[in-house]
């Protein structure tokens, strides 16, 4: 049969050769030989063509999500790393290698540019605004609306991964990260870079990264708070030594470098160092690359902006050397953290004065006895989540030191220890959340201020106090509600009531929100004792 039908076909190419090319001979044999060449290039691109096919099924693996990135295989003991984006898997070079919120944005097909392939890009942020009603109970300030930006803020992630280079389990990392004003006006805090910063090298060891980062030790029980960010932020007393327009324990340490462990049976460590970098023996310059004093936010208090509480320079809580740690545990419902962290030779001259009182007489700060000394904090913190009949309940719960050496007890208003409770049931899309911060009396106060002169009279007339004679212990509490439209999008409603002990001058929202509500005048004078009240809602969209 076959013969017959090559027969066949010779002849009908041979007539065709004949009427195309009448001068030129072929013979049958000819035919036939070209006729089982081209049969067998033909069988080699059908073999070629199943290779490829293959080689396609293979790289492309099991169907994926839309958008979905394949993560690299884990190598080694997994590293809990902060604001890292994942590597594609180093097979699948067709993958998207630039994404926003892990969906593609580009995608390339094979080829030879290894950086690419091995490189994944990512685009986030976070917006957070809210309205607020609130009366800082001063005698020249009432009721106020405010309109506020909170913690919103925008980043670019990049992770190359280099297990294709013969390092498997390591990559380099990178991210910028930069405060968004999306009410406010911008200024400084709004620069790039002004948030989490850093370059870093991941390993089956750990990871070491360098740059700009919140300390472990505001890390350690940031999730602890469920109004984070909002006017009934704990950090009104939490990681707030001495009350006023910041948390100097709640800290993004610049020119830092840090090393976060892998976890290991659930327990996680991780530790920073932040050089001090001061031309200044006594921490009273700027550091060597920065514009601003040690320890305060650009334009805050204590940075020498102007109408701030330290116009003369770096001499209100500005700080040499710091160090951070904390060790967390995470296992099933059950989280606990311990944290310790050393500021050195915190500045706090400013607080030494000759004060002249309304009556007549004069108070004074001896040089020296607040001056220069260590200033640190420790924290131990326990969380459980518990299974109801109408949701989850999680708890949590932190006590706190906070300590500065070698101040006379007089004027020592940095000294005190202090308290946390929360608890969040969780019902459907809702979270319904509580929480109570206390800080205990401090063993003395370097002000003396108009204390109250507006509005104690005692029986000889308008008199002024020494605060490190009154009762400096403050309660700050807080309640409030979350809807979750998806895991992306949250409206909020919060109420949060702050009371100052005669002595005290503690502050709502002065960390994440966008302004901080103090007891202060129009004239920034400080009036302690006063008891704020605060509403605020707001809407939060993760992308």
């Amino acid at each position: 049969m076959r013969n017959a039908y090559l027969l066949g076909t010779a002849a009908a190419a041979l007539c065709a050769t004949m009427l195309t090319h009448p001068l030129q001979a072929a013979t049958l044999d000819d035919v036939v030989a070209r006729l089982d060449a081209l049969e067998r290039n033909n069988a080699k691109l059908a073999h070629e063509n199943a290779q490829l096919r293959d080689r396609i099924n293979h790289m492309s693996g099991p169907k994926a999500a839309a958008g979905e990135v394949a993560p690299a295989a884990s190598k080694g003991n997994p590293v809990q790393h902060a604001a890292v984006a994942p590597s594609p898997a180093p097979s699948a070079p067709e993958h998207a290698v630039v994404s926003i919120g892990g969906a593609p944005l580009y995608s390339k097909a094979p080829g030879g540019n290894s950086f690419v392939d091995n490189t994944t890009v990512t685009l986030y942020g976070h917006v957070d605004l809210s309205g607020d009603v609130f009366n800082p109970n001063v005698f020249d300030q009432g009721t106020k609306f405010g309109v506020s930006s909170n913690l919103t803020y925008f980043g670019v992630r990049a992770r190359h991964n280099l297990e294709p280079y013969g390092l498997p389990g390591w990559a380099a990392v990178a991210q910028f990260e930069t405060l968004v004003e999306v009410a406010a006006t911008p200024t400084e805090r709004a620069a790039i870079g002004t948030r989490d910063s850093f370059i870093g090298m991941e390993s089956p060891w750990g990871a070491i990264k360098a740059g700009k980062a919140d300390t472990p030790y505001k890390r350690a029980t940031a999730k602890y708070d469920p109004f984070s960010a909002t006017l009934g932020d704990y950090n009104s007393i939490m990681g707030n030594t001495g009350g006023d327009l910041r948390a100097e324990f709640d800290w993004r340490a610049p020119h830092a470098i840090w090393y976060e462990s892998p976890v290991w049976n659930g327990l996680q460590a991780a530790v920073m160092v932040s050089p001090g970098q001061n031309t200044a023996r006594d921490n009273s310059n700027y550091a060597y690359g920065d514009f601003n004093c040690p320890g305060t936010s650009a334009r805050g208090s204590g940075s020498s902006f102007p109408l701030t509480s330290a116009p003369e320079g770096c001499t209100d809580g500005s700080y040499g050397n710091l160090y951070s740690a904390s060790l967390t545990y995470n296992h099933g419902p059950f989280t606990a953290v311990a944290a310790y962290e050393l500021h050195e030779g915190t500045n706090r001259a400013g607080d030494e004065a000759v004060t002249a009182l309304s009556n007549g007489g004069v108070l004074i700060v001896p040089p020296g006895a607040v001056g220069i000394a260590n200033e640190w904090a420790a924290k131990v913190g326990a969380g459980y989540k518990l299974n109801d009949t109408i949701g989850t309940l999680q708890l949590y719960g932190i006590y706190e030191i906070m300590r500065r050496e070698h101040t006379v007890a007089a004027f020592n208003e940095r000294s005190r220890d202090g308290y946390f409770l929360s608890a969040t049931q969780t019902v459907g899309q809702w979270d319904v959340s509580a929480s109570w911060a206390h800080a205990n009396a401090s063993p003395g106060s370097p002000g003396t201020g108009i204390l109250n002169t507006y509005t104690v009279t005692p029986p000889n007339g308008t008199a002024d106090f020494a605060l490190n004679t009154l009762d400096s212990t403050a309660d700050m509490y807080a309640a409030g509600v979350k809807y979750h439209f998806s895991p992306f999008v949250s409206w909020y409603l919060v109420g949060s009531y702050l009371r100052n002990g005669a002595g005290a001058h503690y502050c709502l929202g002065v960390s994440g929100h966008g302004y901080g509500v103090c007891g202060r005048d129009a004239n920034n004078n400080v009036v302690a004792g006063n008891k704020i009240e605060a509403v605020t809602t707001g809407m939060t969209f993760d992308f």
